[in-house]
């Protein structure tokens, strides 16, 4: 009897340590699993958020698939296991216009997905089980983030816009494409009132101020519905010395600082009679040789979309990266209330953000800026709920919840 007892207890010791080595093992292979899932979704993260920020700046799926796969690559060779294995992962890139449903293929493009699959892990004592591999993917989804309710690096020029907007000027009183000043070099434009040339008076500090903030110094922000305050006097000086950093021209005070205020890597601009001059009292824009310029249609040569995105999408770079930082010469500015203005110093309620596109760098003769309209513009800031597709205004670059990879 004690002996056929002693072999029923060596029998239930031995089930007992198999169990045991088994829960063991499939805990220490599943931490394992884990933290290799955490890595390779950190990895598809920063490979979709590349995409779709290289998508979002040159408009080419090519230098988006090149910028994903890049990351990928160099992200996986940090990590050993996954480098010894990623050449036998699936990976894959689509785009899509919409974010829900996500519908690859379809244009033009805005949101980027990025898969990895068949990333293979072998098991160590969870063998045991008959468990030899664990198979792990990653999936994110990147793209622009609704319309920014607060805007950071603006510039400090204000537009003066209309809220409601009216039909056909859906940029608080402005269309995509629309050519204007947004910054007057004499009276009689503006619409805020005397003594004021549009500029901002974001930092305290005057004319210096204003020059750093247009150069990209001004990092604060500005909230739809708050106020912003008004810097009186042309302002020439400061404001050519800072614009003119981001078409590569640093003088007075800006010299010496293109590590600080890098310039675009596109600096074409007009020159000769086709640069930009006002008619009249900057009622409307032409050329020195006389031409109306109301829309990039009509200004097609230097136009963001006609000469700035084909230049940028086939990187005909007049100043390449490192050196020079592309969209540098895209800004995001409030859209006031001018009527809340009046002559000196005023105090301007924001109805909105706005994005443009500077068209030529700012001379001694003539401190106008002129600028084109765009639909929206890449910054730093507080996106607000909801994306749709055809939204105007600055946004950011994020990643999206996902039902294949919720990490993300």
């Amino acid at each position: 009897m004690r002996r056929t007892q002693r072999g029923i207890t060596l029998v239930v010791v031995a089930v007992a340590l198999f169990s045991l080595i088994v829960i063991g093992g499939l805990a220490l292979d599943i931490g394992h699993v884990m933290v290799n899932k955490s890595r390779l979704q950190a990895t598809v993260d920063a490979a979709a958020l590349s995409a779709a920020k290289a998508l979002d700046v040159t408009n080419s799926t090519t230098q988006a698939d090149t910028a994903a796969t890049n990351v990928l690559a160099l992200n996986a060779q940090q990590q050993s296991e996954l480098w010894s294995v990623f050449g036998n992962t699936t990976r894959t890139i689509e785009y899509s216009n919409t974010l829900v449903p996500f519908a690859a293929g379809s244009t033009p493009p805005l949101y980027v997905r990025v898969k990895v699959t068949g990333f293979s892990i072998a098991s160590t004592l969870a063998s045991a089980a008959g468990i030899y591999n664990f198979n792990i993917a990653a999936t994110a989804v990147a793209g622009p983030s609704p319309a920014i309710n607060t805007a950071c690096n603006l510039a400090p020029i204000a537009i003066c816009g209309t809220n409601p907007p009216p039909a056909g000027q859906p940029i608080y009183g402005y269309s995509p494409g629309e050519i204007m000043v947004i910054k007057y070099a004499g009276g009689g434009g503006g619409g805020i009132g005397p003594g004021n040339y549009n500029l901002l008076n974001y930092s305290g500090t005057g004319g210096s101020g204003v020059r750093t903030a247009l150069a990209g110094g001004y990092s604060g922000c500005a909230t739809i519905s708050n106020t912003v305050t008004t810097k009186t006097g042309v302002t020439g000086g400061p404001t050519s010395q800072g614009i003119n950093t981001r078409f590569n021209e640093y003088q007075g005070p800006m010299a010496g600082t293109q590590s600080t205020y890098p310039p675009d890597v596109i600096t074409s601009q007009p020159s000769g009679t086709s640069r930009l001059t006002c008619s009249g009292s900057c009622t409307s824009v032409q050329t020195v040789a006389g031409q109306t310029v109301a829309t990039s249609t009509d200004y097609a040569s230097w136009s963001y979309e006609g000469m700035y995105q084909p230049k940028l999408a086939n990187q005909t770079y007049d100043v390449p990266p490192p050196t020079g930082v592309p969209d540098r010469r895209v800004l995001a500015v409030p859209v006031t209330d001018c009527s809340t203005g009046g002559g000196g110093t005023s105090t301007l309620n924001v109805l909105g953000l706005a994005c443009i596109f500077l068209l030529q760098d700012v001379n001694n003769g003539d401190t106008n800026v002129f600028a084109e309209v765009l639909s929206n513009c890449q910054v730093n800031g507080n996106p607000g709920p909801t994306p749709t597709n055809n939204q105007a205004g600055p946004y950011i670059i994020q990643l999206y919840h996902t039902d294949g990879s919720p990490e993300s």
